[in-house]
């Protein structure tokens, strides 16, 4: 009950409160008035004068006196009966008010759960209610062994409409696209907005590949009209992706995530549409079961290290090896990174994950240089764990626990990692470099890099990616793109490792052009800690940290 109605009901008892009371004083005044006076009148007439003995023979000798003295019970009856009749119209004034209240209350607990499952900007349904929709449609189709569809709808280049026209200039296409969409879809399937720019359309009963197809069809057309906005007219395209279930996946995250991954796939490919192929109807629905486990998995150690060496290309020496994470899975066996890493990123669990290679990582360099072999340990960083602020902190703790200095641990991070929060990756890549932490930037080439940026940064080495390195003797382009790295890594005094090694050729190759360090399968395959140690003692060397 808000503060207003409160006031008002407690005004209203007042009111009635005081008419109670104001109508029993009255009913009171009467009575004492009128016997009052017919006392007077009367003791005045029988004997001339109004003294109290005339006044107590005329209560006494006069009928009609004891008829007026009754009249204080008469008013006190009426006050009484007053007094029910109003508190009766109480009663019915705050029975009303209560029933406004409660439908008062109704509304705002609608507009409440309203608001729960509205998007405010589009006013289509949200994410959460979208899912729960998907999850009641998959169980109606369990019992009915029928199909649900979903396509995710993602509008493409929609970041720059943000960055060129402001936010709230990019609202507005949005809504204009909701609207659109509306139109598009069949009255009977369910839109969403799921994030940002992504929409979502379940449809029942039937759904099929040509169905979901058809509909992306309707949709393109829709979106594809110029979209006006303060005199200009954008053209807008999406890429999108569909999912049937039970083909696809058998409940809604896995489904939402099949025609998500979908819609990714053909946006890498230019944009169109596209449904989840037969390969990978079973590998999705694994996969998304996966997710539920890999908690467990981080927990209870069924993560398990590989390491590939690092070698020193003109000393011939092991310089160091790269750490790389595996999945032990107990009843699906050996699970790579590329596998349950993504589940890792959409599932919250990328922190842990990142720590539990940290500290595997560290402790098995410290162990390595207990047994006389100080080789620098190599370990890939997500962006999502380095821009953490006590990342650094939580490094050097590990480091000192197992007595490891900086300078045995260098840290891959990815172009892309690099160039997320500029200033915010700055401040954590100086604080480790203070530490001795070397920083490697990894396949370098394939991301977008400011060198403006990158030579403020305490790097260490540039890694040059594998696709570069395994078509340079084919590939001219890819020559001249391998030895242009090389040289820009030498002239901003860095360390150019070459990725994805495979024939002495490549090797002899990269020699040739001045590369420093290689890592390939020509050298040594990712193996577990034991086939590890019995590779460096077959090769009987390696290269002490300077």
């Amino acid at each position: 009950m808000d503060h207003s109605r409160r006031l008002r009901l407690t005004t209203l008892s007042r009111v009635l409160r005081t008419r109670v009371t104001r109508t029993a004083y009255y009913g009171l005044a009467i009575a004492i008035i009128a016997i009052a006076v017919a006392t007077l009148a009367n003791a005045y007439l029988q004997a001339g004068a109004a003294s109290l003995g005339a006044i107590w023979r005329a209560q006494l000798e006069n009928p009609t006196l004891w008829l007026l003295d009754s009249m204080p019970f008469v008013f006190l009856l009426w006050g009484q009966y007053v007094g029910l009749v109003v508190s009766t119209e109480a009663s019915a004034m705050v029975l009303d008010e209560t029933e406004d209240l409660r439908g008062d209350n109704a509304v705002l607990a609608a507009e409440a759960r309203r608001s729960q499952r509205i998007d405010p900007l589009t006013g289509l349904v949200n994410r959460s209610h979208f899912v729960d929709s998907l999850e009641a449609d998959i169980e109606a189709a369990q019992l009915s062994r029928t199909t649900v569809g979903v396509i995710v709808v993602d509008l493409d280049g929609f970041s720059e409409i943000n960055q060129h026209y402001g936010q709230a200039n990019g609202d507005r296409v949005l809504v204009a696209m909701a609207r659109r969409l509306s139109h598009a879809v069949p009255a009977a399937a369910t839109l969403a907005r799921l994030d940002a720019d992504r929409f979502g359309v379940t449809v029942t009963e039937p759904a099929s590949a040509d169905e979901l197809e058809r509909i992306a069809e309707r949709i393109r057309d829709a979106i594809a009209p110029p979209c006006p906005l303060d005199g200009l007219s954008l053209q807008l395209v999406a890429s999108a992706g569909g999912a049937c279930y039970p083909d696809n996946a058998i409940d809604a995250y896995g489904l939402l995530d099949a025609a998500t991954q979908a819609m990714q796939d053909v946006k890498s490919r230019g944009g169109d549409f596209s449904m989840v192929c037969s390969k990978r109807e079973v590998r999705g629905v694994v996969m998304h079961s996966l997710s539920a486990e890999l908690r467990r998995a981080i927990d209870e150690d069924e993560l398990v290290l590989y390491l590939q060496p690092l070698v020193d290309v003109s000393a011939a020496k092991t310089y160091g090896a790269e750490v790389l994470v595996r999945w032990q899975h107990p009843r699906r066996g050996l699970i790579m990174p590329g596998d349950f890493i993504p589940r890792a990123e959409r599932s919250g669990l990328m922190d842990d994950l990142t720590f539990w290679v940290l500290r595997r990582g560290i402790g098995y360099a410290a162990r390595l240089r207990q047994g006389g072999r100080d080789l620098r340990i190599s370990i890939n960083v997500s962006a999502r764990s380095l821009l953490r602020r006590d990342f650094p902190d939580n490094l050097q703790k590990l480091m000192d626990e197992r007595g490891l200095p900086g300078t045995a641990l260098t840290l891959e991070l990815t172009e892309d990692t690099l160039m997320a929060d500029q200033s915010r990756t700055l401040e954590i890549v100086e604080r480790l470099a203070a530490t001795g932490v070397q920083i490697s930037i990894d396949d370098f080439g394939t991301g977008y890099s400011q060198l403006a940026y990158l030579k403020r940064l305490p790097v260490s080495e540039i890694k040059i990616d594998r696709s570069f390195v395994q078509d340079m003797l084919e590939s001219d382009t890819d020559l001249s793109i391998v030895s242009a790295t090389i040289s820009l890594a030498h002239a901003l005094k860095l360390r150019a490792v070459g990725e994805g090694v495979e024939s002495s050729a490549q090797l002899e190759r990269l020699r040739a052009l001045g590369c420093d360090l290689i890592q390939g399968f020509h050298v040594g395959h990712p193996m577990p800690v034991g086939q590890f140690e019995r590779w460096l003692r077959d090769r009987d060397t390696h290269t002490p940290v300077s």
